[in-house]
This record gives C-alpha cells, structure tokens and sequence, in this order.
C-alpha cells in the first residue's frame, strides 16, 4: 500500500478488505470536496464506450482534480463510485483494478461502489466523488517532535534503569492524549 499521511484501520473482526479500507483516521488538514467526475474531456463530450474506459477518464479527471487543489491520491480519505452499468463493472473488475491502481497506487482509502439507474449526463457509465485531506504541515511537524520527545524520554527511562522515577509533574505524553478533559 503507498503511503498516506492518515491512519488505515482495517479490524480483525471484520473480512479482509480487497480493493478498500474499512476505515480511516484522519490527520488534520485542509479538507477537498472533489465533485462528481465523469469521463468528460476537457472538450466537454463523454469519451469511452465501456465501464473501463469511462472509469479511467473519470479517475484521471479526479486526480487532475485533486492536484489542482493541492492534493495527491494519498490524502483521498473516501470515495464513491457511482455506475450505470454495475454487472460490466463486476466483470472487469480486474481490469478496472489495474486502471485504478495506475492513476491511485496501491492506496486504496474506504469507498463504495453503488449501481445506480440514470446519472445526470446519459452518456457516463461512471461518476467518481471523493473527500481529500491535505495535512497540515504544521500539524505533521508537531506530531514528529512528539515522537522525538517520546523516543528521548524513552531512551531516558532505560538508561536510568529500574527504581528511577519521573520527576513530579512529569507525565508519558501518551497518558495526556488518553485522558479526557476536565
């Protein structure tokens, strides 16, 4: 799976995730809305005769989308794909895997599939939405001087050996983060 700056939780308990994820945390950031995307040139006509076609053109419009925002498949946190055409789209499913794969990587973020009657342009067999998170750098600087801070004072605790104790009012960073405030 290529990296992402947002936490994938797939439970035990649940069926091995194939082709998604079946949750995920997000890193603070700027949130990007990618509206409905479609196999649509830049000329404005539909281009592609089959689910596979129309689906590459609509997940290229998407991530032409996401970069004009300032995003990268990475920071994509959900997505949907909405098809006319949902017995094509199980049938080449692994063809539509490969395309995916060359426009996202091997990132595969929580989203759905849903087989709809109509979309609004009657020509598009697919339409694409997703949500991205583009983290905050300040943020992600934070969390790495936390895990600095975290690895110092482990490193600390070690080489003081057994019997040694924190000084007073000195506290794990991680016991703050699980405690609820006051």
């Amino acid at each position: 799976m290529d990296t992402t700056p947002h936490q994938i939780v797939n439970p035990l308990t649940l069926a091995d995730p194939v082709g998604f994820s079946h949750a995920l945390v997000v890193t603070p950031g700027k949130v990007v809305h990618i509206g409905g995307q479609i196999a649509r040139r830049s000329d404005g006509v539909v281009a592609g005769d089959g689910v596979v076609q129309q689906f590459d053109r609509a997940l290229g419009n998407v991530v032409e989308a996401l970069r004009a925002a300032g995003a990268v498949p990475e920071h994509v946190v959900d997505m949907r794909i909405y098809t006319t055409a949902m017995r094509s789209y199980r049938v080449s499913s692994n063809t539509i895997g490969s395309v995916y794969r060359r426009h996202m990587g091997r990132y595969y973020p929580p989203m759905t599939v849903v087989g709809v009657t109509e979309l609004m342009e009657p020509e598009a067999l697919v339409e694409i939405v997703c949500t991205a998170v583009v983290p905050d750098v300040r943020d992600a600087a934070e969390l790495d001087e936390d895990d600095e801070t975290r690895e110092m004072l482990e490193s600390i605790e070690e080489s003081s050996g057994p019997g040694v104790t924190a000084s007073p009012g000195t506290e794990d960073p991680g016991d703050l983060r699980e405690r609820s405030p006051a």
